[in-house]
């Protein structure tokens, strides 16, 4: 394991996320999902922009949309299941560029990984749920039973801000731990009476109770929740990838773009060919919107990252809060900040 996999290892660790060190190595050895050949954008030239995915969100928006038709660089879309894993392959050498959530991009910092950010975006409707069992209709009702979140991930984050507004804590409540795609099973099973969850899991389990209750969205808590995608210093530094990375940023803002106006078509092109969530399921995921505008970072973006640290730090997820300054270069948000001004957004 390479220095920079141990820090983030310990950094990892610190933030209570077990076994960093093995999800650092199933990221190394993680392989996309479809052929090399169908996770490989070839369209000429010979600059390679290796790009963190997580679940083919990316790959399947830039590939339906067209997005990246006549770009004069190759993107290798390398998938991973969350954020910390996006991290741990920043560590390996793996990737250009990667999105996640908040919180992984602030333990990036917490970590030292050479990255800075690039692009910020914003939740268009809810994309992230605290849904209850029926019977529960409060986040205080939440106080000394299982509640089931993701630790290292925005999911995380986002927990802890809604337990926050009812004047809880993580220490007022039993973690469930479980992955991502889990979240929903905690909640089916009975092993969490709260969960986070995405639209689709929010979905299927409202079919099943429709008197369960959704406790906190993404848009009701405090501070706001910003997505990130960052690059290494390294891609930066080079100018034939920063130009290409450049473009790229350009590319996935006309891709958000096409998201938005043909959200049937991405319904069915993402969740019922991708995620293999069923017609019912994804048309309620439609009519929940949770699609993304490109915002410009500036310092109320930054503001939110330190106070979501500090928030993380007061609740017991975090030992301590720490600076997220680092994450951030004045060029690089001048550069996205051009970007943003110059191509329109539908939303």
């Amino acid at each position: 394991m390479s220095h920079s996999v141990r820090r983030l290892a310990r950094a990892l660790t610190l933030a209570g996320i077990a076994a960093a060190g093995a999800a650092a190595t199933a990221c190394s050895s993680s392989t996309p999902s479809a052929s090399p050949a169908a996770n490989t954008a070839t369209l000429g030239g010979g600059v390679v922009i290796n790009l963190g995915d997580q679940q083919q969100d990316l790959e399947t928006m830039l590939t339906a949309s067209g997005a990246l038709n006549g770009a004069p660089y190759k993107v290798n879309f390398l998938e991973f299941d969350s954020g910390p894993l996006v991290d741990a392959g920043f560590a390996a050498h793996r990737i250009d560029a990667g999105f996640m959530g908040d919180l992984p991009a602030s333990l990036a910092v917490r970590s030292g990984l050479p990255v800075v950010a690039i692009a910020a975006t914003r939740s268009i409707g809810a994309s992230e749920y605290l849904l209850a069992q029926p019977g529960i209709t409060s986040i205080a009702q939440l106080r000394g039973k299982p509640v089931a979140y993701t630790t290292g991930t925005s999911e995380q984050a986002f927990a802890l801000r809604a337990l926050k507004s009812a004047g809880l804590t993580q220490n007022d409540v039993h973690q469930v731990n479980v992955s991502l795609l889990q979240l929903g099973t905690a909640l089916q099973s009975g092993s969490a009476v709260a969960s986070v969850v995405s639209a689709e899991q929010k979905a299927s389990y409202q079919l099943a109770h429709p008197d369960s209750r959704v406790l906190a969205t993404i848009q009701t808590v405090s501070p706001p929740s910003y997505g990130y995608t960052l690059a290494t210093r390294a891609a930066l530094a080079d100018p034939a990838k920063l130009r290409a990375i450049g473009d790229l940023t350009k590319r996935l803002i006309e891709a958000s773009n096409w998201q938005k106006s043909h959200q049937a078509q991405w319904v069915t092109d993402y969740y019922v060919n991708v995620e293999h969530q069923t017609p019912q399921v994804a048309k309620l995921v439609l009519a929940a919107g949770g699609t993304e505008t490109y915002v410009p970072i500036t310092a109320g973006v930054r503001n939110a990252l330190q106070q979501m640290v500090d928030i993380m730090a007061a609740s017991g997820g975090l030992p301590a809060s720490f600076s997220v300054t680092p994450l951030y270069s004045a060029a690089e948000a001048a550069r996205y900040n051009a970007i943003v001004r110059a191509v329109p957004q539908n939303g």
